[in-house]
């Protein structure tokens, strides 16, 4: 007769490598995880057109631009999600690109048909090449980024690469949303890409606006909470009822208001907007 001794030491055997085996995919396949890709983009339509950038590294991104209407005009790059694309961001920025705004969608490597795996360090350099191709008359520079670009945008306004920052949806890190979502297993000891916004947030002097959905599934809440605190210059908005993907109506008019309230230097380097009314009429 088999023993209860010998069915609990079983029963433990069998927990202990399903355990196992279940932390062993997780870090395999961490990347295939974290970065979701196969959506196409919608089809590209005015004001954008695509431009190809080739990197040092062989690596070529298209992004999609649409050109400001004066020489001096502010800028404003988008940075979408883990399992985001091109088009995203294409209503916000045609709204943007009415009031004045030169507009660039940016993509990452492995992504939009780009060539190239994505990581962490991939994605930055990524970012840094479509920074480095914004025309040389620019005026300010605006990095918005959503859930996995708000990362990217907070690393690039670490680097004194922008003079506002908008954050939607944002966590403190991704290594910190993996522990959350996997609570008993140790994924701070394997996790490769980190992106650590909450390490960057304190040197970061230029204006932040947060946008966090209160019932945000993917992101907890308390991490956008947590960077308002952090950054010097946030502004944190709580999108009441809000999931992780914020809509346009829920994110635009918080963000068109926001810089539109910024301090009169950097809104005078943004021409003021002036251009906005003269641009919709």
């Amino acid at each position: 007769m088999v023993s209860l001794r010998n069915v609990a030491m079983g029963l433990g055997v069998a927990i202990l490598s399903v355990y196992v085996a279940v932390f062993f995919l997780l870090a395999w396949f961490q990347r295939d995880l974290l970065f979701i890709r196969g959506r196409q983009a919608g089809p590209i339509a005015p004001p954008y057109h695509a431009r190809m950038l080739t990197e040092h590294d062989g690596t070529r991104l298209t992004v999609w631009e649409a050109a400001p209407c004066a020489k001096g005009a502010p800028e404003i790059v988008f940075f979408y999600g883990n399992a985001g694309t091109l088009s995203d961001f294409a209503s916000i920025g045609a709204e943007f690109h009415r009031d004045g705004f030169g507009v660039v969608l940016a993509s990452y490597r492995g992504y939009d048909g780009n060539n190239g795996t994505p990581t962490e360090t991939g994605l930055l350099n990524d970012a840094r090449a479509i920074l480095a191709a914004l025309p040389e008359d620019h005026g300010a520079v605006v990095l918005w980024g959503q859930s996995l670009g708000t990362g990217v945008a907070a690393h690039m306004a670490a680097e004194r690469r922008a003079d506002a920052l908008i954050l939607q949806s944002p966590y403190t890190a991704i290594v910190d949303v993996a522990a959350r979502r996997f609570p008993l297993y140790p994924v701070r000891l394997v996790m490769k890409d980190r992106f650590d916004t909450l390490s960057h947030a304190g040197a970061t002097k230029i204006p932040v606006l947060i946008m966090h959905g209160t019932e945000d599934e993917t992101v907890p809440f308390d991490m956008g909470e947590t960077l308002s605190r952090t950054f010097p210059h946030a502004s944190f908005v709580p999108i009441l009822g809000g999931s992780h993907n914020l809509t346009d109506a829920q994110v635009l008019p918080v963000a068109e208001r926001w810089l539109h309230e910024l301090p009169l230097p950097l809104r005078e380097r943004m021409r003021n907007l002036a251009l906005s009314g003269a641009k919709r009429s």
